[in-house]
């Protein structure tokens, strides 16, 4: 009777080491949609050009903004945004001022010294952009003051 036994207890030790080897697979799906992301990395800093009629970040003084860009697909364009006013400023800053703004992107695309407002087609990945802005006094100077503006860099499809 215990050889019997001791029979049975290594059949079932081999029959639990058989099925401690068995395997599947778990799988993992995702979908990944069109996406674009902007950060606004570094603010400029305006200065005043030598007839005080120019305020911008071209001017002597003055230092670009900085922003990257990050793009999965072809799809998107970059642009920045009109400027319609100062976000802080003297009561007159507004007052027979004009704005503009201008990029230059390296990295996934390259381009240089674009119009603000003009489309550019980003290439696949990150982009770094540099942005300049600037107000024009078209009649009369700059006040006294602090001034503020905003650039406001859009990814669109």
């Amino acid at each position: 009777m215990k050889r019997l036994v001791i029979g049975v207890s290594a059949s079932a030790l081999f029959v639990a080491s058989a099925a401690a080897q068995t395997t599947d697979d778990v799988l993992f799906n995702g979908t990944v949609g069109d996406a674009c992301t902007v950060v606004a990395d570094t603010d400029g800093t305006l200065a005043l050009n030598g007839t005080s009629t120019v305020l911008g970040s071209a001017e002597a003084g003055g230092a670009a903004g900085t922003a990257t860009v990050t793009t999965n697909n072809t799809t998107f364009n970059v642009t920045i945004d009109p400027i319609a006013a100062f976000t802080t400023g003297p009561a007159d800053a507004d007052t027979n001022t004009t704005f503009a703004t201008q990029y230059d992107a390296a990295g996934a695309t390259t381009a240089t010294d674009v119009d603000g407002a003009t489309p550019t087609t980003l290439g696949n990945g990150v982009t770094n952009l540099t942005v300049d802005a600037a107000a024009t006094k078209t009649s009369g100077t700059f006040s006294a003051g602090t001034y503020q503006l905003t650039a406001t860099v859009r990814c669109s499809s």
